[in-house]
């Protein structure tokens, strides 16, 4: 009996029969996410409650640190003399708005080797905010209490406007244009296949039930049930395993999180559809493929 063929028959009443009780180690390997089962998760009260109280300590520094910085620096810019009114009160929104949208970029292009230069332009964006922030805070705190701002100073100041203005249309447009799979598969070479192309597709075709079954429940459907077929092929026959990013750039779907995606919902499948799996086959000269 083949590791497929224990996993086909598997049941709660047969999982004592000729394997002792054990599941083989191939169908351990096939279909560990890596996730801990149901009822193991749960996390401890005193650790849910420590998460509870860094949240409520973080948001309320956060909070009394914006409301510090907004009264040092509109009240830095209203010295500048330039504004009057309510006006100084929108400089400071532009200070740690920017830092805010540059910190936003960085985490949206930090998976993506790619986005490099993007990326530095918001490094650059958030150590000029930054900047610009902790240094009028700390300008602010050393002036006398109504003098006003040296001529240079004021002239700085009114630059940060019309510079917030380039710098944060720049960065909508960058994000606005960033797709991930789009940009993944485009630009990262693709690994070269070890085996034959045609045999590729064939192998893919195996697992092509199964892909099926997986749009008919409405999951990943926007992805092909070829690009499926081929992905859960090398998931789960192909020996040595192969990491999840070698796949996504195998199969063309861009970031190796589809990959894990896929996974787990193939998973999920074949848990109550064993039938799905293909039986395998030895293939000659094609080390690594499950036989």
């Amino acid at each position: 009996m083949t590791a497929v063929d224990e996993l086909i028959t598997l049941t709660e009443g047969d999982r004592n029969d000729a394997t002792g009780g054990q599941l083989p180690d191939e169908v351990h390997t096939w279909f560990d996410t890596g996730e801990p089962t149901t009822g193991t998760a749960e996390v401890p009260a005193l650790v849910r409650a420590s998460r509870a109280l860094a949240v409520a300590i973080t948001a309320a520094i956060a909070v009394s640190s914006f409301i510090l910085s907004f009264a040092a620096l509109s009240d830095l810019a209203r010295r500048t003399g330039s504004w009057t009114g309510w006006l100084p009160y929108l400089w400071p929104g532009i200070v740690d708005g920017a830092i805010i949208l540059a910190t936003m970029g960085i985490l949206a292009t930090a998976a993506y080797p790619d986005q490099r230069k993007n990326r530095q332009f918001f490094w650059a964006m958030l150590g000029g905010g930054a900047l610009v922030s902790v240094g009028g805070n700390a300008l602010h705190a050393t002036l006398p209490a109504t003098a006003p701002l040296p001529t240079a100073l004021a002239f700085a100041v009114a630059c940060v406007p019309p510079a917030g203005i380039l710098g944060s249309t720049h960065a909508v447009q960058i994000l606005w244009r960033f797709n991930p799979s789009r940009e993944m598969a485009s630009s990262q070479p693709r690994r070269t296949v070890e085996v034959p192309v045609r045999a590729d597709h064939d192998r893919g075709q195996r697992w092509l039930e199964l892909a099926r079954e997986i749009h008919t429940r409405g999951r990943l459907t926007n992805h092909s049930e070829a690009t499926l077929s081929q992905a859960l092929w090398r998931l789960f026959e192909v020996r040595p395993q192969m990491s999840l990013r070698a796949i996504g750039e195998e199969v063309g779907v861009g970031h190796h999180d589809v990959i894990a995606r896929i996974r787990q919902t193939a998973t999920e499948v074949v848990r109550e559809r064993p039938e799905l799996v293909p039986m395998p086959v030895a293939i000659e000269g094609q080390p690594g493929l499950a036989s």
